[in-house]
């Protein structure tokens, strides 16, 4: 029996398109950003994607990179 594909979080969506968007901004390469926050090129794809779901660590980090308050990389 094949597994059926879990759907992402809203909010995991959410936080994704938020990252795509800060990064975009700041004219970083999904590269550039993971080299910021030591993570692989992939995993920076699969948390704007909302395929991945971030330890509080790494928002922490994106939190770092980008400058932004909580509020404004959850919210």
């Amino acid at each position: 029996m094949a597994k059926k594909k879990k759907e992402p979080h809203p909010e995991v969506l959410k936080f994704g398109e938020k990252i795509f968007k800060l990064r975009n901004k700041h004219n970083m390469s999904q590269m550039d950003l993971g080299a910021a926050i030591g993570i692989d090129r992939e995993n920076v794809r699969k948390y704007e994607k909302g395929l991945q779901e971030p330890r509080l660590t790494t928002i922490i980090k994106f939190k770092e990179v980008f400058k932004v308050d909580f509020d404004e990389l959850l919210g």
